[in-house]
């Protein structure tokens, strides 16, 4: 008797850790998009360098802009569809890499381990602190505070294996319900930028080798945890392919290079690998440990 009870208490232990997993993942995915409308400015850091960004969301209209010591860019996102300002060119991409993040709650449940740190403040707001931490060698460690009034998110950090910063992203100042004579100006700023349509979901590497005309070399070999999500088109003659554990990316490129300018390049590790062989540029990039990065590599060579 003594044995079956332990083993339905050791059920619904394991049942409520589940559901505390589940809901904390869910509020760090609600916190990605606000539902209020606020204004921000927001320290983004990669590595060594960092920029603020000040992000206005107003009803459909979320805007994000750098004020540079000459010019600005402005990049205002309504539906399907980016508008960007700008006086120089500017890489969409790059530019909000740092507010990509994967939605994958399973992806997630099954590569880390969820965990609420507790309750501290962050300029005045109540913040809830939840950490991410890997079960894999090749995962990294997310640590993100979100306020729960409102629910968004203040503060995230990611490190890898050995505790260094690897990227940072924090509200250094936030206004809820924003003076609403901004709506207008960022509507005029929408209509007077140049379009380009997003995409809400990667096409597959078919799709992609199809559109480019050549044929996309997949790794034999991954980190662990790691899955295919997608492919796109960056830029011309250029393939991306996408690779996630939940929290963590890497991409590969292929570039397809003019005949006239083709050389083949050996494999070179420079805080991502590269080289080039029978007209394709190869880069492989993200957030696996280097040792891993050339295992996929690789495995690409073979």
């Amino acid at each position: 008797m003594k044995r079956i009870i332990l083993f339905f208490l050791l059920i619904s232990t394991i049942g409520l850790i589940e559901i505390t997993s589940g809901s904390l993942i869910s509020e760090y995915i609600a916190s990605m998009e606000p539902k209020v409308d606020y204004f921000a400015v927001v320290r983004i850091t990669v590595g060594n360098s960092s920029d603020r960004i000040e992000v206005l969301k107003i009803g459909d209209y979320t805007s994000f802009s750098i004020k540079g010591k000459v010019s600005k860019i402005y990049i205002i996102k309504k539906g399907n569809m980016y508008s960007v300002v700008t006086e120089e060119p500017v890489n969409i991409g790059a530019l909000l890499w740092a507010y990509r993040f994967s939605k994958d709650t399973s992806l997630i449940n099954k590569n880390y381990y969820v965990v609420f740190e507790g309750y501290e403040n962050i300029n005045n707001i109540k913040v809830m602190k939840i950490s991410f931490n890997p079960r894999y060698k090749s995962g990294i460690k997310r640590t993100v505070w979100i306020g729960t009034s409102p629910r968004i998110l203040m503060k995230l950090e990611d490190r890898n294996q050995k505790g260094d910063l690897i990227r940072a992203r924090e509200i250094e100042s936030l206004q809820i319900n924003p003076n609403s004579g901004k709506k207008k100006a960022i509507e005029a700023l929408f209509e007077r930028g140049i379009k380009i349509p997003t995409r809400e979901k990667l096409l597959s590497p078919q799709e992609v080798a199809k559109k480019l005309g050549i044929d996309l070399v997949l790794p034999t070999i991954l980190p662990v945890g790691y899955e295919l999500i997608g492919a796109d088109i960056p830029q011309d003659e250029t393939a991306q392919i996408v690779f996630s554990d939940g929290i963590g990316f890497m991409s590969i490129y292929q570039i397809k290079i003019p005949w006239w300018a083709r050389q083949n390049l050996p494999l070179e590790n420079k805080g991502y690998i590269e080289w080039e062989s029978l007209g394709i540029h190869f880069i492989v990039i993200g957030d696996p440990p280097q040792d891993m990065l050339l295992e996929v590599a690789n495995s690409m060579k073979k």
